[in-house]
């Protein structure tokens, strides 16, 4: 059933950038005969193709979003290494916490079990403490 899913999911996003190829190609065709005037940083360039322009223009977002979205992924991937850093030394506390634990119980159950002994050998002998 997931196999089926997945595929439905690759056929619906194929037909996606088909339709937005189809929909950029449209766009560039009807636009290719138009010129425009950029100004950039005091310069003046004139009669540039719109088309280039856009074109230009998108591949420069592309370019800055995948930069952002690259910083983004290395800064989250260095918190969750310092978060499974944290979580390793935390559960080795918790561990020798445990061992601490059962160690104190240990003890205390032989301790227990000694002073019961005591006082049956105590009782035994008839010796009142």
């Amino acid at each position: 059933m997931k196999k089926f899913r997945d595929l439905k999911m690759k056929i619906i996003l194929t037909f996606f950038w088909i339709i937005i190829g189809g929909a950029l190609l449209w766009f560039f065709a009807e636009n290719l005969d138009q010129s425009v005037t950029i100004d950039v940083f005091g310069h003046t360039y004139e009669h540039i193709n719109l088309v280039t322009v856009i074109f230009i223009s998108t591949m420069l977002g592309l370019l800055l979003g995948a930069i952002l979205m690259t910083w983004q992924v290395i800064k989250s991937k260095a918190s969750l290494s310092s978060a499974r850093r944290e979580n390793k030394k935390l559960t080795k506390k918790v561990e020798e916490l445990e061992e601490k634990i059962k160690q104190q119980a240990n003890m205390l159950k032989t301790q227990k079990e000694n002073d019961n002994n005591s006082e049956s050998q105590d009782l035994a002998t008839g010796n009142d403490a």
